[in-house]
């Protein structure tokens, strides 16, 4: 579940967790220590493709981007292609608009939601095996249980990985999304949201209970390995390695159909009418949204595909 958060959910996870600027409010975490990383893995050879499409018919086309939602400043420049579809777009949308987004009002929506109310804890209301298990692998870490007793399991795991992020050098505001949207501003292009912060921390919220164990589980027992997922992740969108996206895809939502149905599927189909009101617009719109969304059954990829549309990775 690991890179369900990572690729599918991280823009409303920064939001939660992260300070806003020239705000004195904290993040939903602040002390836990740091976890220890890995080195990483070797990675197979993949097309030397951009995770950059092109959908068209006719006159209409408009250019989709897969994001990952924190990068490393060392990951950039961007291919130059890439920035060339940018420029050449009239207006940038996203899953949410990150220039006109209240962080400190969405940090305190997601304690409001994510923390538990006076006399409710991880301790008595998680199964006995379950907060054992979670107990056992945070004192490994290092991690102040205290504090992660407090959280609901959805809220829990955010935090352990943006404690992750910070300590493996990821930011944000390193994110492909953050570095369109502060282009868009540069360049006053319009900004489009699909959904808000609010949409998508209640679709965390909502999440089965089972699933929410089992994300704040995995967080803490998939900690030694985080630096080498987060480096097969990049290495794979930097070479546009679809078929590596769907093999994560398969893997990490393989057990939970529910959570790829809200996280996913749904997300895709509500975003597919408005995107194709833009393709028939005449202008041409430039989308980022998480690199999950494009590959699979249900990606946008095919779903532009069936719709009659020509897709043709740049």
């Amino acid at each position: 579940m690991r890179k369900i958060l990572l690729l599918a959910c991280i823009a409303a996870c920064l939001i939660a967790c992260k300070p806003a600027k020239n705000s004195s409010a904290p993040p939903v975490v602040q002390a836990f220590p740091a976890a220890t990383t890995a080195p990483p893995p070797a990675t197979t050879a993949a097309p030397a493709r951009h995770f950059l499409w092109r959908v068209s018919r006719g006159h209409q086309s408009l250019y989709l981007v897969g994001s990952l939602h924190a990068l490393n400043p060392d990951d950039y420049p961007l291919a130059e292609v890439m920035e060339n579809a940018f420029r050449h777009s009239y207006a940038l949308v996203e899953e949410i608009n990150l220039t006109n987004t209240d962080t400190a009002a969405m940090q305190k929506l997601a304690l409001r939601m994510g923390a538990y109310p006076r006399g409710k804890s991880l301790r008595n209301q998680l199964p006995p095996e379950v907060y054992a298990k979670i107990s056992q692998q945070a004192q490994k870490l290092g991690i102040d249980m205290q504090r992660l007793d407090l959280l609901r399991p959805w809220l829990g795991s955010i935090a352990i990985l943006d404690m992750q992020l910070k300590q493996a050098g990821y930011s944000a505001s390193a994110g492909v999304d953050h570095h369109f949207a502060d282009e868009a501003q540069m360049a006053n292009k319009h900004i489009i949201g699909l959904e808000t912060p609010r949409f998508q921390l209640h679709l965390l919220a909502e999440l089965p209970p089972k699933v929410q164990q089992d994300m704040l589980l995995q967080s803490l027992e998939q900690a030694k390995d985080f630096d080498l997922d987060m480096q097969h992740l990049i290495n794979a969108w930097e070479k546009g390695d679809t078929h590596a996206l769907q093999g994560i895809l398969e893997h990490d939502f393989g057990k939970y159909p529910m959570a790829y149905k809200l996280l996913i599927a749904d997300r895709n189909r509500a975003w597919m009418p408005r995107l194709l009101r833009m393709l028939r617009s005449g202008r041409r719109y430039f989308v980022v949204v998480g690199a999950l969304h494009m590959v699979g059954t249900e990606g946008l990829l095919a779903r532009f595909e069936k719709a009659g549309y020509r897709v043709e990775q740049l």
